[in-house]
């Protein structure tokens, strides 16, 4: 695998979770490379951002923070 096929999938990750999670805005830092999502507003349990290292980590975490909003 290369790297430009690696940040393709990343990206690719990325818009994945934008179609599933559309209310939520989420993005990759530029400096950091860090995976960022920001909750939408009135969510009830959810009120700060949401960071990961990478993308699986941040999947997992709006899946966790989307569980806890369906309670």
């Amino acid at each position: 695998m290369t790297t430009g096929s690696s940040a393709g999938n990343q990206d690719a990750e990325l818009e994945r979770l934008r179609r599933w999670y559309p209310q939520w805005l989420i993005w990759r830092g530029r400096a950091t490379g860090d995976y960022w999502a920001l909750p939408p507003r009135g969510h009830p349990r959810m009120h700060q951002l949401i960071t990961a290292s990478d993308i699986g980590k941040l999947a997992q975490r709006l899946s966790q923070a989307e569980e806890q909003y369906d309670v």
